[in-house]
């Protein structure tokens, strides 16, 4: 069953999209990293099937995170939580390798289906 990381400076947000992704069903394990040097640390021990940003993490926002990530793990899909969605946020993270950019403030679910198809969870 698939692992996913939760990277955000936001112990409450962490907190609900765990809560969401255990409710979600299907999911094995979360790593959770409140900043980029804790995400690389865990992404390099542990090996997750998906990664999922807070655009303003702590340290580093979450572009910037994902290249580093993406060179670490070509593989691992990488979605991007914003609060402040816009079409030009959007291309800036597909073009840093980010699978695809969520606004936090619409509904978690559909981050949770898509979630579940990039991990091949049916």
């Amino acid at each position: 069953m698939p692992t996913v990381l939760f990277v955000g400076g936001d112990t409450a947000f962490r907190k609900q999209l765990r809560a969401l992704f255990k409710h979600g069903k299907g999911f094995d394990a979360f790593l959770e990293a409140g900043n980029a040097v804790e995400a690389m640390a865990k992404a390099k021990r542990r090996s997750p099937n998906l990664a999922v940003l807070d655009f303003s993490s702590s340290d580093a926002d979450g572009l910037k995170l994902a290249q580093k990530l993406k060179a670490c793990k070509p593989e691992l899909p990488i979605f991007l939580l914003t609060a402040d969605y816009s079409l030009d946020t959007e291309k800036k993270a597909l073009s840093c390798g980010i699978t695809a950019v969520f606004s936090k403030l619409d509904d978690l679910e559909t981050l949770l289906a898509n979630a579940r198809a990039v991990c091949g969870i049916e």
